[in-house]
């Protein structure tokens, strides 16, 4: 048994090390890490306005919400997902024949390839991921309303309190990535879900 398991785990370490190269050599990182901020804000925004407009219009049912919210989460994350992935695929395939034509070599069953469409992968998993996520942490108080005796308002609080820190932290690691002041970037992406508020309040009003 030990040796199945360090056959194993061998193998786990050598796919994790040529992932990681792969990663490397198509530069998909940086590439990734935008993809997260961005459609984790669109999750955590639209979760955001679900949970306003249902408050504003007197939808306070929690199964009501937590259905609208799981079936934003997966519309998010299967476009997400699917989106990301074609169009990466596609970008990178036109990347890879250009070089074939410059280089006049067929670059089909290379590690050029191989790190083009691990890089698709691992982009489109993270664009699917990071909406889902972010929607559904606001979601949790709902959830909780079952189990425990929390009051209508209580549980919108608490999800709209998760909501806005989400949003200030996706604004704080901007502000991480480009060096500049976290504190304001996170304000300026809670502003995002202030405005969002307003908006959906006057609608209703």
């Amino acid at each position: 048994m030990s040796t199945f398991l360090e056959v194993v785990e061998d193998k786990l370490n050598d796919l994790y090390a040529k992932v990681k190269q792969d990663l490397q050599t198509s530069g998909v990182i940086s590439i990734a890490r935008r993809y997260f901020v961005m459609n984790a804000f669109d999750g955590a925004l639209t979760i955001f306005g679900i949970i306003m407009g249902s408050y504003f219009s007197g939808l306070k049912d929690p199964t009501i919400i937590i259905s609208a919210g799981i079936g934003a989460c997966l519309a998010m994350g299967i476009s997400g997902f699917f989106g990301t992935y074609m169009t990466e695929r596609a970008e990178r395939m036109r990347q890879l024949k250009e070089i074939e034509e410059a280089m006049l070599t067929n670059l089909r069953n290379s590690e050029l390839m191989e790190s083009s469409l691990t890089a698709s992968l691992f982009a489109a998993f993270v664009d699917g991921l990071s909406p889902m996520l972010a929607a559904l942490g606001p979601l949790i108080p709902f959830y909780l309303s079952f189990y425990l005796p929390l009051s209508t308002d209580w549980i919108f609080i608490l999800a709209i309190t998760i909501n806005t820190l989400i949003l200030f932290g996706l604004g704080a690691f901007l502000g991480k990535i480009s060096r500049e002041n976290m504190i304001k970037y996170g304000l300026i992406m809670t502003g995002t879900g202030l405005l969002t508020a307003i908006i959906l309040f006057l609608i209703q009003a």
